[in-house]
């Protein structure tokens, strides 16, 4: 995957050159390629082919001239990877202010807000899922909320207004949300990381697939006229629910034993 994001880095940085494209298409092709991979690592952890085709398609709507968010995107995959817990270990006091100054600096646009609200729900979220909770996750999650909402307000992100609304694009994203919540996934197979024999927990996994196809219901809502920049994330959403639906009529129906 380093080297997809690579060349699509590369072929960005030749139409910035040759074509006189934006300065940044570079970092937002590579860039892109990347968190969308790793975003559908997160989401359908048992699949590698999907986060390679999803890689290539959003390293490619970049490279059209698509409109980019690399914050909220990177603050979404935080929220993925906090709630499906896929590393293995449980967040430091650090690691959870970290999450929360991320949170508030990400929040200056209307779905970097969500973005930044829906990272401070993950961190409420992952702690009340954990074995034992801890007040300093609670004390992050209202800290990352009122940085988020005070950088918003500063910085004019939240509308002043009704929003433009695109009806067909937040109908699809409210089903899509839908599902998310309503459609449980299969029993992963995946470990939680590399060195432990724990597979990762399918409540967790479901948690993390709603929280962000909520986040990306509420942040299309908010955004009006920008709203399609959510596209590439909700594609790598739908993508992990479709992967799991293929998946579920592709194993055998459980036996019942015989009492």
């Amino acid at each position: 995957m380093l080297g997809v994001s690579v060349v699509a880095a590369v072929a960005g940085a030749y139409l910035t050159l040759s074509h006189d494209r934006e300065p940044l298409l570079a970092v937002e092709a590579g860039g892109y390629a990347f968190l969308a991979w790793a975003l559908a690592r997160e989401l359908d952890p048992d699949r590698q082919v999907p986060a390679v085709v999803l890689a290539l398609l959003a390293g490619a709507w970049a490279l059209l001239g698509y409109g980019t968010v690399l914050l909220p995107f990177a603050g979404l995959l935080m929220v993925a990877r906090l709630v499906v817990e896929t590393t293995g270990r449980r967040p430091l006091p650090t690691d959870l202010a970290v999450l929360a100054l991320v949170a508030t600096a990400i929040s200056f646009t209307p779905l970097g807000w969500v973005a930044g609200f829906g990272l401070a729900v993950a961190m409420y979220v992952d702690d009340r899922m954990s074995a034992e909770p801890a007040r300093a996750a609670l004390y992050a999650a209202i800290g990352a909320a009122v940085g988020s909402t005070l950088v918003a307000s500063l910085s004019g992100a939240l509308p002043r207004s009704a929003p433009i609304v695109r009806p067909l694009l937040i109908a699809a994203l409210g089903l899509l949300a839908l599902i998310a919540v309503t459609r449980e996934p299969l029993d992963p197979v995946s470990f939680v990381d590399s060195r432990s024999k724990r597979f990762l927990r399918k409540d967790r996994l479901q948690a993390g697939r709603a929280l962000c196809a909520i986040i990306l219901f509420l942040g299309a809502l908010i955004s009006g006229e920008s709203a399609p920049d959510v596209l590439p994330m909700a594609l790598v959403v739908a993508f992990s629910l479709a992967s799991s639906e293929i998946e579920r009529t592709r194993r055998p129906p459980p036996t019942e034993l015989p009492p």
